[in-house]
């Protein structure tokens, strides 16, 4: 599934040219995020020029037109008088710029105006040429216009969000831009989708006179200059579903670069767990074809190759603790040797030796398996035990490294009968921590084969390819949207026979003039429809939010796994080895259980309601824009997990050392390592740690890794 890009990839468009049928996902973002130009081709400029002329036409013969000479809404039947046909633009904009709620960011704006513009380019709306040309300069000048979140029902379009980008356009000032700022560096400004918590009150209001207006241009340095609006325009701007398809785009974006950062953050945990890989054997895939389910299974096989944490079925996490019990009791064993009689000091000392060289002796364990799995096999044959060299690799790795660990254990088990039969109270503590060891090396090598894991770690390639499904869908809603003329009522000019490229807009007004018959038909070439109904985005955008906050409540059982030191496989509790003293990683899995819950009320669908509006008239709605704002934030919620997540494996990671997890994983470690994420040894405020993987996720760099590693591996074979 590669139809978008890493955002490395969006960066480098710097010019795109719209005409209405070929706008696509990385363009949005490169305009709405990087500020890439705009300009309009050349046939759809002819194309919207045709449409004026029909409507110039319709006009001069005082046709009753729908919007043009008309009313709106409920109001259809009121004829409007030729003299006021353009202060009924004017007043339509005004009295729909009604949004309230916070400014929409700035790539939400930037993408719904170009949106609106390459809608408007398809020659089906009677706007003249000009006004779109305004629309795109307010782009190339970087103009940001105020836009209140809240408002629109999604249909009839997003009224409210759009006259509020109209009255810009018209110069109303009433229209409000945003105030001289400090831009953002481009490499950090894909940051600006977020919630940034702008108010009205950083937004100034337009000049009055277009004295005023020019000079406030000329300090801006602005060649955009604001235009009156004339028959149909101002239904053309505001009428549309140009705000819930921008942050359906740059929330898709978003999920895919997620989804990606998503397979990571799975693998990490995987190997952080030592969870069991039969869950991702190809077979699986093939007797239940769902799409997308063999694809993720194939990159998680491939993430976690050449991991020894899942090659060997050596508990490294469990040595370790067992080496930090045994480092414990030679601590405590060295307190009390300054206070005890010679014949106790004695028994100490030799017990702390003994306790320093089986330490050292599980070290060189961790250091070199394979050489200990090859000293087992051996000792399984000198003891003429069943061979080993016919039996399946698991078992043959089970009996292989107990044997080796055998001569340790039970030269363990001498130290802590010494420590049992002195009965020295004093060294109570130190054997406690002995027989500590002694459980945890037995729990270093399985008892049997292991055979699956739980439903959090077994079923993430059906959850996640649930999630690419639910993207896929959703970029096939949009991309016919994003290329869709969406007011009302939309004109079909009757075409010449030579076709529209071969004409001028005059030529083809006197064509359209010189026959009767032809200008009949013209009545008939405007129709009132419902293109503007939200309801494709509205419901493929709920469908979307459930899908995603799927992976953050599936992400949320991993952490809380890692965490808890009886399902963990040998993990220490909260991830810290003095807890107690210490937190840990106990109040992350309490966050993102926050913003799981957070997300099962936010998916709760907004499409299947509906509230009349416009005395009746307008009897059934899509809420599509509240769909739409619901889905980005379960998106920002999905990445927190994720984040979380991220970090949690990192963290468990250390505790699996010297194994080294898989390629990707390492490549995850070193990333965050460089980005300042460091392993926690004793408390600290996690928040940064938090915000500083959030900004991986959401900037593409670990996207970029992926996509990175599956080209290397498609270039192998």
């Amino acid at each position: 599934m590669d139809f978008l890009s890493a955002p490395r990839l969006c960066k480098k468009i710097r010019r795109v040219t719209l005409d209405g049928l070929s706008l696509n996902v990385e363009q949005i973002v490169a305009v709405a995020r990087h500020r890439a130009r705009v300009r309009i081709a050349p046939e759809a400029r002819r194309r919207m020029d045709c449409c004026r002329a029909l409507v110039d036409v319709l006009l001069e013969r005082q046709a009753v037109v729908y919007g043009l000479t008309t009313g709106f809404g409920r109001l259809r039947d009121k004829i409007i008088e030729p003299e006021d046909v353009g202060r009924l633009q004017r007043n339509l904009i005004r009295s729909h710029a009604c949004g309230v709620g916070e400014p929409l960011p700035e790539d939400v704006v930037r993408a719904t105006m170009l949106l609106r513009a390459n809608a408007l380019c398809q020659g089906h709306s009677g706007i003249r040429a000009e006004v779109v040309q305004r629309l795109v300069q307010m782009l190339n000048d970087d103009i940001f216009p105020f836009i209140p979140a809240k408002g629109s029902v999604g249909a009839s379009g997003d009224l409210a969000p759009l006259s509020h980008l109209a009255l810009v356009l018209m110069g109303d000032d009433q229209g409000r831009v945003m105030r001289p700022r400090d831009r953002e560096p481009d490499g950090d400004h894909d940051r600006g989708r977020f919630w940034s918590h702008l108010c009205v009150d950083d937004f100034e209001r337009l000049p009055q006179s277009s004295r005023e207006f020019e000079r406030l241009a000329k300090s801006r340095d602005w060649k955009f200059r604001p235009i009156e609006l004339r028959a149909k325009e101002g239904l053309a701007l505001n009428n549309g579903t140009q705000l819930m398809a921008a942050l359906g785009v740059l929330g898709l974006y978003d999920s895919m670069q997620m989804l990606k950062a998503v397979e990571i953050a799975h693998t990490a945990s995987i190997e952080a767990q030592k969870a069991v890989p039969y869950a991702y054997d190809e077979r699986l895939a093939q007797v239940r074809p769902q799409p997308f389910q063999l694809e993720v299974s194939r990159r998680i096989r491939g993430y976690i190759e050449g991991s020894d944490i899942i090659r060997w079925h050596l508990n490294s996490a469990y040595v370790n603790r067992a080496i930090l019990r045994l480092l414990d009791a030679e601590k405590d064993l060295a307190d009390l040797t300054k206070h005890s009689g010679e014949a106790d000091a004695q028994v100490l000392l030799r017990c702390k030796s003994d306790i320093d060289q089986i330490a050292g002796r599980l070290r060189e364990f961790l250091d070199s398996p394979a050489r200990r799995y090859r000293q087992g096999l051996r000792l399984a044959q000198q003891s003429r035990q069943q061979t080993v060299a016919w039996e399946p690799e698991i078992r043959s790795q089970i009996r292989a490294f107990r044997l080796a660990l055998s001569d340790t254990e039970q030269a363990l088990t001498e130290v802590y009968r010494t420590m049992l039969a002195r009965r020295f109270p004093p060294a109570d503590k130190a054997r406690d921590h002995v027989a500590d060891a002694l459980r945890d090396l037995a729990h270093s090598v399985p008892s049997a084969p292991p055979f699956q894991d739980d439903y959090s770690f077994r079923c993430i390639p059906q959850v996640v390819a649930c999630a690419y499904q639910a993207c896929l869908n959703t970029y096939e809603v949009l991309r016919i949207e994003i290329n869709s003329a969406t007011d009302n009522p939309l004109l079909f000019p009757p075409e010449p026979p030579e076709g529209f490229g071969s004409m001028s807009p005059a030529q083809y007004r006197r064509w359209l003039t010189s026959d009767a018959e032809l200008i009949e038909r013209s009545l008939g070439s405007v129709i009132g429809g419902g293109n503007f109904h939200g309801e494709p985005l509205a419901i493929i955008l709920d469908y979307l939010a459930i899908a995603l906050s799927e992976l953050a409540s599936i992400s949320e059982r991993r952490i809380a796994h890692l965490v808890d030191e009886d399902v963990s496989s040998g993990l220490p509790a909260f991830l810290v080895q003095h807890s107690g003293l210490n937190s840990g990683f106990m109040v992350p899995q309490y966050t993102a259980a926050a913003l799981v819950s957070e997300n099962k009320v936010l998916t709760h669908p907004a499409s299947t309601d509906s509230i009349p509006t416009c005395a009746g008239s307008e009897d059934h709605v899509s809420m599509g824009p509240i769909s739409a704002r619901k889905c980005r934030e379960v998106i920002d919620n999905a990445e927190q997990v994720i984040a979380i997540e991220l970090l949690t494996a990192f963290q468990a990671l250390h505790f699996r050392l010297p194994f080294k997890p898989g390629a990707m994983t390492r490549r995850l470690m070193t990333t965050l390592k460089r980005e300042g994420v460091e392993f926690l040894e004793n408390d600290r405020v996690l928040f940064p740690d938090i915000d500083r993987v959030v900004r991986l996720i959401r900037n593409g760099t670990l996207a970029g890794l992926a996509e990175e590693m599956d080209r290397r591996r498609s270039r192998q074979g």
